[in-house]
């Protein structure tokens, strides 16, 4: 027992034995397994790091190269002058025909075999009502001017407005856009090329490293490139992506970062060979832990459950009790014979007290019977009660009747050790008359008893014994109260309750606890001699199965109740 009182949790043998087993069996191959997986993880990773330092850079590095391709023909579309001097030119005649065609010919000449653009604008900043442009989609020309007049082009001027002649990678519906100002001989902006480029075309190098892991990619630190290849911006809050490995380039003063997480190792896909092997373990494994199991079984486990039923049959009253049958070994052949032996004893032992208390107690009973002549004492007071009813005295005929009914329950002439409830009740009634007659209207008494419990068999002035101890220590000394006697049905027997008005001291709960928790005690027990008496015969009678016990429910009240088996002996 520990310092709290509790009685710590034991483990069951056979469950010991079954978690030793499969350390014994399981522990070594899960040890293996564990170790060569995370060996070849190791080894894995290691490999897989260095595949895709290498693929990484040489990704970057192509990336690299076609944005500076990118670069230069926005430069060129700046510095070959054919952009400046047609614009010069509409401002001298005022002909924006001849403008739209010779900027569209001059985009489809240059652009028409640059696989990095999809479509290519020239704004202008003065509105001239033209939008000159390239698309590699020649089926989608209208739409696409469309779509960049009505979505595209205002914001992406509105962010080119203090860029002077520096490149810049926008983002605008998903798409990334590529802008440079054009300037004329003044150095002041007056129109502004626009290329959407072709993601998947600039970064198409990056697939080799996706298919070493989970990759994101940031252009200049503002921008992320999607999976599907669309364009979004980057989050101020946003959490930095998990990653093993991170890799760089610029370009142009642009620049191009890969954030890598290697794949994980499957190790049974990736090696189908070690998945056999485990499996084959599992298939010559586990059936031999069957068969050690199954012989354990037999050979311990059962007779140790054999040997826990029996003792547990003991313990509840089959005394007496052997087990029949017969083991595989010879350790538990000799435990059970050695069991057999010991419950034989013991219920030899048990009948042989029994038998010795009752002659004890038969001794005791005759010794008081034997200090009264009874012919003599009823004789007389039959003659008190004839002279009683001649005055006309009924009140004192019926007190002298109670008592006469007290006497032969006292006396117990016809040697009856068990009554009927039916019986006992007319014992209770004829002191409970004496006692009214005593305190008059002071006292009152209320039953609910059980009438078909009447029948039901019980030890000789049981009940009449609480009535009693209720009165004298409680009733009479507060000159009167209430009293109620309770005969019902209770799950396992029998229940007798006494309830009476009254208070338990400290002093009488623990005398009573003494008596109730040691009733085969043969010490004193001060002012309670009768339930100590009421304790040994239920003991003695019922063993475990009759019970005494008395408690306070509720303030002021006293609760006595006896519990009595089913079956009486």
């Amino acid at each position: 027992m520990g310092a709290s009182g509790k009685t710590p949790r034991r483990r069951s043998l056979r469950n010991a034995l079954l978690v030793t087993t499969l350390l014994c069996w399981i522990l070594p191959i899960v040890v293996v397994v564990v170790f060569s997986g995370r060996l070849l993880r190791s080894n894995y990773e290691r490999a897989a790091r260095q595949e895709l330092q290498s693929q990484a850079e040489n990704a970057l590095e192509q990336t690299a190269l076609r944005f500076k391709t990118a670069f230069e023909a926005s430069r060129t579309v700046s510095y070959d002058g054919v952009v400046r001097n047609a614009y010069r030119l509409y401002q001298q005649d005022g002909d924006a025909a001849a403008l739209y065609r010779t900027l569209s010919e001059y985009l489809t000449l240059r652009f028409s075999h640059d696989a990095q653009t999809e479509a290519v604008f020239l704004s202008f900043w003065e509105d001239i009502g033209i939008h000159a442009y390239f698309t590699a989609r020649q089926n989608r020309g209208g739409s696409v001017i469309n779509d960049y007049r009505s979505a595209v082009e205002a914001p992406l001027l509105e962010a080119m407005r203090d860029a002077d002649t520096e490149i810049r990678l926008l983002e605008q519906g998903g798409e990334l856009y590529l802008c440079r100002n054009l300037l004329d001989s003044r150095f002041q902006p007056y129109a502004t090329v626009v290329m959407r480029c072709d993601t998947p075309a600039l970064f198409g190098s990056l697939d080799a490293v996706r298919r070493l892991g989970e990759i994101a990619v940031e252009i200049d630190g503002r921008l992320a490139l999607l999976p599907d290849g669309s364009v979004a911006p980057l989050a101020e809050d946003s959490p930095e992506p998990e990653r093993d490995a991170a890799f760089s380039a610029e370009e142009d003063g642009h620049s191009f970062v890969i954030l890598a997480k290697i794949a994980k190792f499957d190790l049974w896909n990736e090696l189908p060979e070690l998945r056999k092997a485990v499996l084959l373990a599992a298939l010559l494994v586990f059936p031999m832990m069957g068969v050690m199991m199954l012989a354990l079984q037999r050979q311990f486990s059962h007779p140790v459950e054999t040997l826990l039923e029996a003792t547990g049959r003991v313990q509840s009253g089959e005394r007496g009790y052997v087990i029949d049958e017969t083991p595989r070994n010879l350790e538990f052949q000799q435990l059970y014979s050695h069991f057999n032996s010991m419950s034989t004893e013991l219920k030899n032992q048990f009948e042989r007290s029994y038998r010795e208390q009752q002659a004890l107690q038969q001794a005791k009973i005759k010794a008081l019977q034997s200090q009264i002549n009874p012919h003599f004492l009823n004789n007389t007071l039959e003659i008190i009660n004839w002279e009683a009813r001649m005055a006309g005295d009924e009140r004192v005929s019926a007190m002298i009747e109670a008592l006469s009914t007290m006497l032969d329950a006292t006396l117990d002439r016809d040697g009856r050790s068990v009554i009927h409830l039916r019986e006992e009740l007319k014992y209770v009634d004829a002191y409970l008359y004496i006692i009214c007659e005593r305190l008059g209207d002071r006292l009152t008494v209320e039953r609910e008893i059980d009438e078909t419990l009447l029948d039901e068999a019980l030890p000789r002035l049981v009940l009449q014994t609480l009535v009693e101890n209720a009165v004298e220590h409680d009733l009479v000394p507060r000159r009167g109260g209430r009293l109620l006697l309770r005969a019902q049905r209770a799950a396992d027997g029998m229940a007798l309750e006494v309830e009476h008005d009254g208070v338990l001291s400290q002093e009488d709960l623990a005398s009573l606890e003494r008596i109730l928790s040691a009733p085969e005690d043969g010490g004193t027990a001060g002012g309670h001699v009768g339930l100590q008496n009421v304790c040994k015969r239920l003991h003695l009678m019922y063993g475990d199965g009759g019970r005494l016990t008395i408690e306070q429910p509720r303030p002021e009240v006293v609760l006595a109740r006896i519990t009595l088996p089913r079956t009486a002996p």
